[in-house]
């Protein structure tokens, strides 16, 4: 039966192994320089020392390795480029005898640089050796045998060569510039200097986004002058505008041609009434109709339009002061 050996504990305290001892094929021999790199995260590491424990030929791609644990595939391709980089793990291209290039990973248990050159997939364990190398060039050539021969000269050192003329450079045509087709921007009209303008113009003091432009100032210019006719003051018209102001403000140019337009009070004085009387409807002509009234007097009932006496009291006070 075997045997637990727990490590002796230490004095300043830390970690104690309880190890099981294990097969040959249930346990990997990993190198403490792998585990224990600093350039390496820990997802890293943990990563090379799986792949350390796989036989040769497993499938290590990204997909497969995603495949076998629980980070996705962004975690899982990090750890692969920080393998690389650290010289744990190495991408050859391999040429196979068919032509075709694929790519071999090769872990390492070690960090090594990466070797930048294609590997053959089956070499040749016994090359051939060459069966007719180059013979040794001869040490003594013999005399030409056609010492009177022509030599063709030089062309560049011959005086009789009728010299060819260079070729002109070819002439480039430049395009004439073309001329932008957009319309200039209209000038800013004049402001005219009126109560209007200048009621506009000072807007921007109560709130900086009331900032308006020409355009803006001369098309608003006929509102305020109506609000003018109604007897409306300068005061009373910038309280009107500038009251409540929407945040954010976009447009406040259209923001106060609304307000000009829709909050247009009504006329503060009247026009005297006409004091010609209204012209009969139909021809008809309306009269006056009495109502009864009470005698000063004798308090008889009688009709009359106005207060005072009946016809019997004022015939007996004329007929008294008679």
């Amino acid at each position: 039966m075997d045997t637990q050996h727990l490590s002796a504990p230490s004095a300043r305290g830390g970690v104690i192994h309880d190890n099981v001892p294990l097969a040959e094929s249930e346990s990997t021999r990993i190198s403490n320089g792998l585990l224990r790199d600093p350039r390496l995260s820990f997802l890293a590491r943990g990563l090379g020392g799986f792949i350390q424990s796989l036989p040769d030929g497993t499938n290590i791609s990204i997909r497969a390795l995603t495949a076998a644990a629980v980070e996705g595939e962004v975690r899982v391709a990090a750890a692969l480029r920080e393998l690389e980089a650290a010289g744990y793990l190495e991408r050859r291209r391999v040429r196979l005898p068919g032509g075709r290039l694929v790519t071999r990973t090769v872990s390492r248990n070690t960090a090594r640089p990466a070797e930048d050159e294609d590997v053959d997939p089956d070499p040749d364990p016994d090359p051939d050796v060459d069966p007719d190398p180059d013979p040794d060039p001869d040490p003594d050539p013999g005399p030409d045998p056609d010492p009177d021969r022509d030599v063709d000269p030089d062309p560049d050192t011959d005086p009789d060569r009728t010299p060819v003329p260079e070729p002109e450079p070819a002439r480039v045509t430049v395009p004439p510039p073309v001329r932008s087709t957009r319309p200039k921007p209209a000038a800013e009209p004049p402001v005219p200097d009126n109560r209007a303008t200048r009621l506009l113009r000072s807007l921007s003091r109560v709130d900086p986004r009331l900032m308006l432009s020409s355009r803006d100032v001369v098309r608003l210019a006929p509102g305020v002058q109506r609000w003018f006719a109604r007897e409306m003051g300068d005061e009373e018209i910038t309280g009107a505008l500038t009251a409540c102001l929407p945040v954010p403000m976009t447009h406040p140019a259209g923001l106060l041609a609304h307000r000009l337009a829709h909050f247009l009070p009504p006329a503060r004085f009247l026009p005297p009434p006409d004091p010609r009387p209204a012209a009969p409807r139909g021809g008809i002509e309306i009269h006056d109709v009495p109502v009864f009234m009470s005698c000063d007097d004798c308090d008889r009932t009688f009709r009359s339009s106005a207060p005072g006496l009946c016809e019997r009291c004022e015939a007996g006070r004329a007929d008294t002061a008679a």
